[in-house]
């Protein structure tokens, strides 16, 4: 199993998957699923880029799920290829290795394992487009194929901890308009650029908003700017991007009317923070079953980013974020991920399905 898993992130860190071909890795992971007797859906999303739920047993309230597109490889060169999968001083090195298809092949092979030992029903949602805002995963809640009542187990990284939610993610345009001048009579114009300025001071001025006990405060950054013809013109048009992650309790609608006073705000995406009650049987049986192949019980807390449980979730209160890589692999220049979590996660996916799938389908 060791070298399996191994081989199998090597095989999937191999496709190119930026933001494109993600059939490919169905590719090689689907007949695995397949051999072992897994029902097969494919859920088309855009061209080339395809999701796939398999079912065990009927399926069941389970779903582990893990996306297979990566983001590109950046302008920094590498030591180790991006597309190569090299195995160096106990790590596997390449895009995706963290984020996350170590976690994938995980999944897979420890659902082929369960399976094998006649695990109760279960089921995998591997997707695509989610680097840029779920849409994979849009498409397989669009196609009702997962539960209502489904508990998701989300194979970003945590280091093979439990993580128990994540930050919302709104990402907004503001629009300011203003009117153009000579730069040398910039009193007779009004400066869009300026107008953005003003709205970034009130953005600072803003603050966080409430607190979450453990995601944490709303951050906002200021992601780009553009605007202005030439230096010696009083710029009439002038634009920026704003990030915001968003926590229960304080999340990006009171961002949104600020800006509104300095021009036109427009939403380019809008997914809502995820958070499961550490009190609860589930959250305690999760954590339980990691703990077995662990020995470890982590105390109850997030992430900042964000994963496809916002989409699946419709509840946004029952999913798990458990992966291999390290937390702060993702979108790293030579990301990598560590090939002894790798073999871990999969005995802990598979204690996952083993202890929480006949629980969670009473």
């Amino acid at each position: 199993m060791a070298l399996d898993v191994i081989a199998l992130t090597q095989a999937l860190v191999r496709q190119h998957t930026v933001d494109a071909g993600e059939d490919g890795a169905l590719e090689i992971v689907a007949p695995v699923l397949d051999r072992a007797g897994f029902a097969l859906t494919s859920v088309p999303w855009q061209r080339g880029r395809s999701n796939l739920v398999a079912t065990w047993r009927g399926g069941g309230p389970l779903v582990l799920s893990g996306h297979l597109d990566t983001v590109p490889f950046g302008d920094t060169a590498w030591v180790h290829d991006p597309l190569g999968g090299d195995v160096d001083k106990g790590r596997l090195f390449g895009r995706g290795a963290s984020d996350m298809k170590g976690g994938v092949a995980a999944m897979v092979l420890a659902a082929v394992g369960a399976a094998g030992r006649g695990s109760s029903g279960f089921s995998l949602a591997l997707t695509a487009g989610e680097e840029t805002g779920c849409g994979g995963a849009s498409a397989v809640r669009a196609a009702g194929l997962l539960r209502s009542d489904s508990v998701f187990v989300i194979g970003e990284a945590t280091g093979n901890e439990v993580r128990l939610g994540h930050k919302g993610a709104t990402w907004l345009r503001l629009t300011a308009r203003g009117t153009a001048a000579h730069g040398s009579r910039p009193d007779l114009g009004v400066n869009a650029i300026e107008r953005l300025a003003d709205a970034i001071t009130a953005l600072r001025h803003l603050g966080h908003g409430g607190e979450h006990p453990y995601l944490g405060k709303r951050s906002t950054n200021i992601g780009t700017i553009s605007g202005g013809t030439q230096t010696n013109l009083v710029p009439d048009l002038a634009s920026m991007t704003i990030d915001v992650r968003g926590v229960p309790g304080a999340d990006a609608d009171t961002v949104r009317v600020a800006l509104e006073s300095y021009g036109t705000v427009e939403t380019l995406l809008d997914l809502g923070p995820v958070w499961s009650d550490p009190s609860s049987a589930l959250t305690g049986r999760i954590i339980e079953a990691v703990a077995t192949v662990t020995g470890t019980r982590a105390a109850p807390s997030g992430v900042s980013y964000f994963a496809d449980a916002t989409v699946l979730d419709g509840t946004a209160a029952r999913s798990y974020i458990i992966g291999p890589g390290d937390i702060d692999q993702p979108h790293r220049t030579d990301e990598s991920v560590s090939t002894d979590r790798l073999i871990e996660a999969v005995e802990i996916y598979r204690a996952i399905i083993e202890q929480v799938a006949p629980a969670a389908s009473q």
